[in-house]
């Protein structure tokens, strides 16, 4: 075979292989088409299979919001109507007369005044709910173990109320407080729970924002609580000294007073009717009978103090840094005398600044909890409970 003829032979069995590498690849081609065409076949199918199945669900969720709601009406309705049968909204009879015997004392309470107070046991008791367990005496009048003197200012208060909506709260003198702050907690009367601050007007130097009191000139200077402790338990406040220049020598004072200091006793610590804690010196006040309270401790930035009246024994209870640093007892006069006790603070440099909190409980720090703060079917079971029986709900010693 000559030279040409080869050449030629070797020219058509290269093409003879292009074109059958040709031919595979247009078949790998349209096989990866082909495959493609399905893959995208089955998104399409599975996007649809997607979209009914979330169009399903949010038909499912729409019904169960649609049937939820429909329960939490008929829940709100139901409440609503406990709520009319427990409370007095507005009398129908707007001249219906309540007749209270008040432990002796006969009061004519109109039923409408209890508007006035919704919310409270008081309005709850004479509600459609509760009024057949509210106890009567031997001539048919409702039957209160309360102090009548306490409950002849509420009365007042609430006439003077329907005339004037503003009125204010009346001021409850000193020897009834424990009785009234006993009275008021057990009938849940808000208006007379008022929460402790300290004063915003006083006669000092001292800057009082809120409960956050800093002394801005040298020398002693006294600012009050605006009201007194309650009567009706033990109560406990506490400082945090947020600022203290020098706590060496830069002293601080924190105790109870039986009324607001005024005049030369806002700048002095020896205050008659007081008992006070002066840091870096100990406890001091004249009507102390006797103690057990560490002496010279030092207020330094950070630290808590505490102050706890335990009213059964009414004894003072101290705290430093959650520690408790001893206890003490006051005179036989002295308890005679002091039938209030206001929380009182002293500073005595410039830049001193502390923080008081009247929200606790102990020095642990647990919060207070006021009637308004219980659960509605914890609160109606309880007054439920003592409102039927010998000891009713309307029963508080005086």
């Amino acid at each position: 075979m000559d030279p040409l003829q080869s050449q030629t032979l070797r020219v058509t069995e290269n093409e003879a292989l292009i074109e059958s590498s040709f031919r595979r690849l247009i078949a790998s081609i349209e096989s990866q088409r082909e495959m493609i065409r399905s893959t995208w076949k089955q998104i399409e199918d599975e996007q649809l299979q997607m979209t009914a199945d979330m169009e399903r669900l949010k038909l499912d969720a729409e019904e169960w919001c649609n049937a939820e709601r429909s329960k939490v009406e008929n829940e709100w309705k139901r409440l609503d109507r406990l709520r009319e049968r427990m409370s007095v909204l507005w009398p129908v009879e707007k001249r219906e007369v309540l007749e209270i015997n008040c432990s002796g004392t006969c009061f004519q309470l109109p039923k409408r005044l209890l508007c006035e107070i919704e919310g409270s046991y008081l309005n709850h008791m004479f509600s459609d709910a509760y009024i057949q367990s509210v106890p009567r005496d031997e001539e048919g009048r409702f039957f209160f173990d309360f102090n009548p003197v306490c409950f002849e200012i509420i009365v007042k208060w609430l006439e003077q109320v329907e005339e004037k909506r503003d009125a204010t709260i009346p001021d409850v003198p000193e020897e009834q407080k424990m009785n009234m702050d006993l009275m008021c907690e057990a009938l849940n009367l808000k208006p007379f729970l008022r929460p402790i601050t300290v004063q915003q007007t006083h006669s000092t130097s001292l800057k009082v924002t809120g409960n956050i009191i800093q002394a801005t000139h040298s020398g002693w200077q006294v600012v009050a609580a605006a009201h007194p402790l309650r009567m009706s338990g033990n109560a406990y406040f506490e400082i945090r000294i947020i600022g203290n220049p020098d706590a060496d020598t830069d002293r601080m004072a924190v105790g109870v007073c039986g009324h607001i200091p005024v005049g030369p006793e806002a700048h002095s610590i020896r205050i008659k009717d007081a008992v006070m804690y002066n840091s870096t010196v100990g406890l001091i006040g004249s009507c102390i009978y006797v103690h057990d309270v560490h002496d010279r401790i030092k207020f330094c930035e950070g630290d808590t103090f505490g102050i706890k009246h335990d009213i059964k024994t009414r004894t003072l209870h101290f705290w430093h840094n959650k520690l408790k640093i001893g206890s003490c007892t006051l005179k036989q006069d002295a308890l005679e005398r002091i039938r209030v006790l206001y929380p009182i603070f002293a500073l005595h440099a410039p830049m001193q600044k502390i923080e008081v909190d009247f929200s606790l409980n102990g020095p642990m720090g647990s919060r207070k909890h006021d009637a308004s703060e219980m659960p509605d079917d914890l609160a109606i079971e309880g007054m439920s409970s003592s409102a039927t029986g010998a000891s009713p709900s309307v029963r508080s010693g005086y």
